[in-house]
């Protein structure tokens, strides 16, 4: 469960990279159909393995022009089981009650602040159907460091210890059957506006509604 430092070059591709080699083994490897949500998708470095697995998604982000580009790249062959919506996650969904069979979230929860999250699971839970799926997963213990050696926040991200996000996943989803999965990332360079090195601990979740 570790990651190999790799430099992120093609400008077409995420600049998130490939994605965690355990996401992508549990997305190759677990059962999932219907409509799914991809929430905060960005420019899709896991859009295309959902695509590959289920019958239709819906990608999300807040940023049109990184959904602009997932569009773009995806295969032609998958375009037609693909829809791109743009909003604010910490809003109101845009989407009717029990629409989805499954929501997938990553690389994103972890920057919300602790009063945020509860109303982002509300909105999960409505919007997924009864034996629905959530998969997400959430960074702690992360540092960005740029090639000064400074660290790097992003806006007031509250910067999660493992321990704690852990017991948060669990109150939220208390009435799920819960999976957590612990990992990390080993440093990588992640060739943003300003470049930096990237680490972190992150948790895998996997929830299902009852």
């Amino acid at each position: 469960m570790k990651f190999k430092l790799k430099t992120i070059e093609n400008k077409r591709k995420s600049i998130w990279g490939k994605g965690d080699k355990d996401t992508l083994k549990f997305l190759e490897e677990t059962k999932i159909k219907g409509r799914w949500l991809n929430l905060a998708g960005g420019d899709g470095r896991y859009n295309l393995n959902l695509l590959k697995k289920v019958d239709f998604v819906i990608a999300s982000d807040v940023d049109k022009g990184a959904l602009n580009k997932l569009r773009s790249n995806t295969p032609t062959k998958y375009k037609s089981k693909l829809k791109i919506r743009v909003f604010d996650i910490t809003k109101k969904f845009p989407f009717k009650d029990n629409y989805f069979d499954g929501v997938f979230c990553t690389g994103t929860l972890h920057l919300l602040p602790r009063k945020i999250l509860p109303k982002v699971f509300r909105e999960i839970d409505r919007v997924l159907n009864k034996n629905g799926r959530v998969i997400i997963d959430f960074a702690t213990d992360l540092k960005r460091i740029s090639f000064a050696g400074k660290f790097i926040k992003i806006g007031k991200e509250p910067l999660y210890k493992l321990q704690e996000a852990k017991n948060i996943l669990k109150k939220l989803f208390k009435n799920y059957r819960v999976k957590i999965y612990e990992s990390e990332v080993r440093p990588e360079i992640v060739k943003a506006k300003i470049p930096y090195r990237f680490s972190s601990k992150f948790i895998i979740l996997i929830a299902d509604k009852k």
